[in-house]
């Protein structure tokens, strides 16, 4: 029964954090609500040269520079890889491997979304 809660925990687990889910989370939402549009749009319709905006010179902002999405994606991948480590070893051991890597990834997963 161990194994089976450990392993449904680590699959949900790996589901969220799945790369795909970051590609979506990361994209801009304007770009993917246009790519998901169906049908035609206004901005199809014109024909010809399209003006794009000009590009900004401004700096990003101090909330940008700090992302540092790096290590928070680490702390979940080790986390993840510590669940399913956990889930293969089993007994009292895995269940705490499982736990702690549990804890990782979530904490990884909050600062990422923070």
């Amino acid at each position: 029964m161990n194994r089976k809660v450990i392993s449904f925990v680590a699959g949900a687990a790996l589901a969220v954090t799945s790369p795909a889910a970051f590609a979506v989370a990361q994209t801009p939402a304007a770009s993917h609500s246009r790519s998901s549009a169906a049908g035609p749009t206004v901005s199809s319709s014109t024909v010809g040269i399209k003006r794009t905006a000009p590009a900004s010179s401004t700096t990003a902002p101090a909330a940008e520079a700090r992302l540092g999405a790096g290590r928070n994606v680490a702390l979940m991948v080790v986390g993840g890889a510590a669940l399913i480590i956990g889930a293969v070893i089993g007994g009292t051991a895995g269940v705490l491997l499982a736990i702690g890597g549990a804890i990782v990834g979530l904490y990884g997963l909050y600062n990422f979304v923070q």
